[in-house]
């Protein structure tokens, strides 16, 4: 796993040390500078024009600095629209200048270069850029489009580098050189694409402490090492038992998914609670899984199901509650299910029921696992708003949001869900983990004694992904891993379910286009998920 810290702790890290080592920060911007221009000198023949977009704060030195760097193999000239307002950044500036590496305005009169470098704006932008910026980002972003390659200094500019939104315009960078290390807005919504591949640098910054990061970010090799294989001597009954509470009239696939899901993601047993009418559906298209088939009303489990899916409960490892399940299933169904005491991927119309049944969220544990989209969370993060604060254990509290968020998300519902790692430390302040879906899923930990919270991303997954269904599957390999009863965090659990999930999408969409796939096609290679 790969730390994620956010531009403010960051900032405060790095200045600490300064203050502390008496490091000069402009060697720290040379080794930066260094950093940027080895990753560009792997890829871009000698003789290659190089134009550097330098703003006038620090990250325009790292820029002015790498074009002195290279000018020598490669043909350099900068452009910087606003004076260096920084005092490394203008060491550089002049030292580039006396290296003969010419200095504009506008781009106006550079012609197609190679390769753009972007040092325009750092890690600390919070709002869209304007002016000339903006028409040297829209520029470069033409350039690239026509075939220049663009190398970007620690960010790509107009992206937010604690949320990963992209303002308009953004650099859309091929790749991006993060310094000493990775910042949470690249491994977040728009910040994926707006990266490109990343690479993060070490410019002599020593190890921080572990409670500086934001999250941990699933790498390569991160799910066979979480996953270790299961001893030759095995039965079902040790490969843990799960419980799925799901389906209706009219959504009984999303049942069938979450069930192929499950059995496919080595569970050793799965049993389907479901509306009778549906059953034969799940015997035919789930044949390994069992029913238990419960009493309906207008197509969805009613009040009289209390009885057998008290039974059902009996002996269950894991529960996955929501999929399909219809707003017209009975609430008492989900408050059944939280109260038994067996660990739960809460899902789906379950939680759409938390959110119109408050009374529901004063059963949430750590040992539930909220899995919401935007919208869901929105819902639920309402709800939490108009209970009283002892039944919502603080969930909008300003404590449930990270120091460099901005106030206002902890009033606001909609700005809250904007910043997915705030959005999932406010969910999870509920009382429950919660895993917030997204281009990127934001895992959070219930809060423990001491208020830390373990937070884990997942950046797997593609766009054919989004398809209904998706999120079926996911809960179906969430609840799978959550049977298995393993001494990981809860919260670590959801993440590797969804590292796993996107991973299967991403060779579905290699198999079958990002139009043709379907979520019906992720349980297909979750074998090769699985393995790699």
């Amino acid at each position: 796993m790969r730390a994620l810290i956010s531009p403010g702790a960051m900032r405060a890290a790095e200045q600490e040390w300064f203050r502390k080592s008496g490091t000069r920060s402009i060697d720290a911007m040379e080794r930066a500078a260094q950093a940027l221009a080895r990753a560009i000198e792997r890829e871009l023949p000698a003789g290659a024009r190089v134009a550097f977009a330098c703003g006038a704060g620090g990250n325009g030195g790292d820029g002015t600095a790498c074009a002195r760097l290279l000018c020598g193999r490669y043909r350099c000239a900068i452009v910087q629209p606003s004076p260096p307002r920084n005092a490394d950044a203008a060491i550089n500036l002049e030292r580039a200048r006396g290296c003969g590496i010419p200095v504009a305005a506008r781009a106006d009169k550079i012609v197609q270069p190679d390769a753009w470098v972007d040092a325009l704006f750092g890690t600390g932008l919070s709002r869209a850029p304007d002016g000339a910026e903006a028409e040297l980002i829209r520029r470069i972003n033409a350039d690239r489009a026509r075939g220049a390659r663009v190398y970007a200094a620690d960010i790509p500019s107009g992206l937010d580098g604690r949320t990963g939104t992209a303002f308009e315009p953004c650099v859309r960078a091929d790749r991006t050189v993060s310094f000493q290390y990775l910042k949470t807005g690249m491994a977040l919504a728009d910040g994926i694409e707006a990266s490109g591949a990343v690479e993060t640098a070490d410019v002599g910054f020593p190890a921080f402490p572990v409670d500086t990061f934001d999250a941990w970010l699933l790498d390569a090799g991160d799910v066979p090492r979480l996953l270790p294989p299961r001893r030759r001597n095995l039965h079902k009954g040790q490969c843990g038992h799960l419980l799925i509470v799901a389906g209706s009239s009219g959504m009984a696939g999303a049942a069938i998914m979450c069930a192929r899901a499950a059995l496919r993601s080595g569970a050793g047993l799965v049993t389907v609670a479901c509306p009778k009418s549906i059953v034969p559906l799940l015997q035919a298209l789930a044949p390994q899984a069992m029913c238990a088939p419960l009493d309906e009303r207008d197509g969805a489990i009613s009040t009289g199901a209390l009885p057998a899916l008290a039974d059902a409960l009996h002996g269950k490892d894991a529960i996955a509650i929501g999929c399909g399940l219809s707003r017209r299933a009975a609430p008492e169904i989900v408050r059944m299910a939280l109260a038994s005491g067996v660990p739960a991927v809460v899902d789906a119309d379950a939680l759409n029921l938390l959110s119109e049944h408050a009374g529901l969220l004063e059963l949430l544990r750590p040992h539930h696992i909220l899995t919401p989209h935007p919208g869901e969370a929105r819902r639920l993060l309402c709800a939490a708003a108009r209970t009283p604060p002892a039944v919502s254990h603080g969930a909008a509290s300003p404590e449930a949001q990270r120091e460099d968020a901005p106030a206002e998300t902890a009033r606001d519902p909609d700005a809250l869900v904007a910043d997915p790692i705030a959005a999932a430390h406010a969910l999870s302040g509920l009382g429950a983990t919660a895993l917030l879906k997204g281009a990127a899923c934001v895992a959070c930990g219930a809060a423990g004694t001491d208020g830390a919270r373990e937070t884990y991303v997942s950046a797997s997954g593609c766009c054919g992904m989004a398809r209904g269904g998706s999120g079926d599957v996911l809960t179906g390999i969430m609840g799978a891993l959550l049977a298995e009863r393993s001494e990981r965090p809860l919260a670590l659990t959801a993440a590797l379910a969804s590292e796993v999930h996107g991973r299967a999408g991403e060779r579905a969409q290699a198999r079958y286009g990002d139009r043709a796939m379907n979520a019906g096609d992720i349980p297909d290679f979750l074998p090769e998920a699985f393995r790699t």
